[in-house]
């Protein structure tokens, strides 16, 4: 069986993510941050249809945090799966936050900048020796970051989201040599 790990799971696209891969027979480890009991459900959710699930919990902002993280995931990968790698990273976490150019604070530019573009690059640097060969990541941006996604008050939101985007195409191209595709949607 192979198994998915999709970051932000316990709402919304990454719920709706982990649920739908699960029903392709995929098995799911899905994090979550201070929204557990929406975790809970969707592991409910995709156990209900008879796939199988583990939540973990993941602040995508505290890098430190990754290495511990990891030990996490090869303990449920042994224990759920019997096996020692993930095939699909789905890097989805994240939040967003509106503030016009000139009202956009440090800390407020900081917080978007650790989960939306630091966490997703450190996190798969972290989790990339246990990444299948020929496995798949797909990071998640936003047309927020395309011209015509444009709106007022997310130029901070929009610069990490076009980032992501960006970097997806330099891991595309460093993780080719092992079969790994990369996309952003």
């Amino acid at each position: 069986m192979r198994v998915a790990i999709v970051t932000g799971a316990s709402s919304g696209i990454g719920q709706s993510a982990a649920i739908q891969v699960a029903k392709r027979g995929t098995g799911v480890i899905l994090t979550y941050n201070g929204n557990e009991s929406g975790a809970l459900d969707t592991v409910a959710a995709i156990e209900k249809d008879g796939g199988t699930a583990v939540a973990l919990r993941l602040d995508v902002g505290r890098s430190e945090t990754f290495p511990a993280f990891r030990d996490s995931v090869t303990a449920a990968l042994r224990h759920t799966w019997q096996r020692d790698t993930f095939d699909h990273l789905v890097n989805n976490a994240g939040y967003g936050q509106m503030a016009m150019f000139e009202d956009t604070t440090e800390e407020m530019f900081d917080g978007l900048l650790r989960v939306l573009l630091k966490g997703p690059y450190f996190l798969t640097q972290t989790l990339l020796p246990l990444l299948a060969d020929g496995g798949a990541i797909v990071n998640v941006a936003s047309n927020s970051a395309l011209f015509a996604g444009m709106e007022p008050g997310y130029s901070a939101y929009g610069t990490m989201k076009g980032g992501l985007v960006v970097l997806t195409r330099y891991m595309a191209k460093e993780f080719s040599v092992r079969g790994i595709r990369v996309n952003s949607v």
